[in-house]
């Protein structure tokens, strides 16, 4: 009985050991994946094209904004839509700094740092704008979907070259 029990914990210590290197390259792939579509997203909103951001939303896509309201996909296509009009992306980064995967789904902190040019009654300007988002893929027959993304933290925001105000 003993010799049983023992060779049982053996082979579960065992599973749990080689679990590990499995769920860690799991996390590589995913990552690999999702920079990769981070990539496509950034190329898109570079050429003032919104719609490939629009095509990795799932369709029940929600967005929590620092005020605590939730949007849904509809709101967030328009708003995006409108600010593809206003502002032409000079620079653009997505940098995942944190991955966690649970299953199907992943949830991302992402760095987003970008460099855009509008122009008001006062001439042209440029926004800088850093800023972390909590996101959450979900793997789906057609890849890897955004479900959620969450507003999180600011990093900056300038406007000619100087801070703006947050509110």
């Amino acid at each position: 009985m003993r010799r049983h029990v023992s060779a049982l914990l053996t082979f579960l210590c065992a599973l749990g050991f080689l679990a590990s290197p499995t769920r860690a390259d799991g996390e590589k792939g995913v990552r690999k994946e999702l920079e990769a579509n981070y990539a496509r997203i950034v190329k898109g909103f570079k050429n003032n094209d919104p719609s490939v951001w629009e095509g990795f939303l799932t369709p029940g896509f929600t967005l929590k904004l620092f005020s605590g309201s939730v949007q849904d996909r509809a709101w967030v296509s328009n708003y995006v839509r409108n600010n593809a009009k206003t502002f032409k992306v000079k620079r653009l980064s997505m940098r995942i700094k944190d991955l966690k995967v649970e299953g199907d789904d992943a949830e991302a902190v992402v760095e987003q740092k970008s460099s855009r040019t509008f122009s008001d009654e006062q001439g042209q300007h440029r926004l800088d704008v850093g800023a972390l988002q909590r996101e959450t893929w979900t793997r789906t027959p057609g890849g890897w979907r955004l479900k959620s993304a969450q507003e999180w933290k600011v990093l900056y925001v300038l406007r000619d070259g100087k801070p703006m105000a947050q509110s």
